[in-house]
């Protein structure tokens, strides 16, 4: 099946092959699931009757192939405006102190400072 197929190209490693989510729309609304930003978790049936031993057989081998499918969920961050306006303001406020800092050693270094005086033959360094 194409989710089968999807699911083995995905758990190899550096696999440069196109992965075809299109070719079926269950993979199509799996894929942000599947290959993004989320905690996958599959749940396999099987039988112990030998009625159904190749399904069986089947299955196990799609949750071994599934195991080995590696996605990085992360917390996605909501962005209302009172949370945007308050990291804007930290980020103000740090800047404002960045430019404080900035300007003292500025003016330090300009009270440290020497002045060069021509001479007639080349430069000395004077404290005036």
């Amino acid at each position: 099946s194409t989710l089968s197929m999807v699911i083995r190209k995905l758990g190899q490693e550096n696999s440069t092959q196109s992965i075809p989510f299109r070719e079926s729309s269950l993979t199509c609304i799996l894929k942000p699931s599947l290959s993004g930003n989320a905690r996958m978790a599959m749940i396999c049936c099987a039988t112990p009757s030998e009625l159904y031993l190749a399904e069986t057989r089947s299955t196990l081998q799609f949750a071994s192939r599934a195991k080995h499918v590696k996605t990085s969920a992360q917390v996605n961050e909501v962005c209302d405006d009172r949370s945007v306006i308050k990291k804007l303001h930290q980020r103000a406020t740090a800047a404002e102190s960045d430019a404080k800092k900035y300007k003292e050693e500025l003016k330090r270094v300009k009270d440290n400072s020497f002045r060069w005086v021509q001479l007639h033959e080349g430069f000395i360094k004077t404290n005036e």
